[in-house]
């Protein structure tokens, strides 16, 4: 009794008549093999930096990007 979606990946599934409870369930023990899937921007070496934060350390930039969000905002709102 399992999904289809998950057939293949059980390898080997035991049921236990002998449990150390007082219920009528029974314990049920499977072996399972799972495939990982690796996302495309690690097998492409992602390196994990989408902006350029240095230039943010330059006081001219700064202010620049600065001025440029706030009129972004700005205009946005209204």
């Amino acid at each position: 009794m399992i999904n289809r979606r998950w057939h293949s990946s059980v390898l080997d599934e035991r049921s236990f008549r002998r449990a150390e409870s007082d219920t009528d369930h029974h314990q049920v023990v499977a072996k399972v093999r799972e495939n990982l899937a690796v996302s495309k921007q690690a097998t492409q070496g992602f390196d994990g930096e989408r902006f350029n934060l240095r230039k943010l350390k330059d006081l001219g930039f700064r202010k620049q990007y600065q001025t440029g969000l706030t009129f972004s905002f700005a205009t946005q709102s209204s």
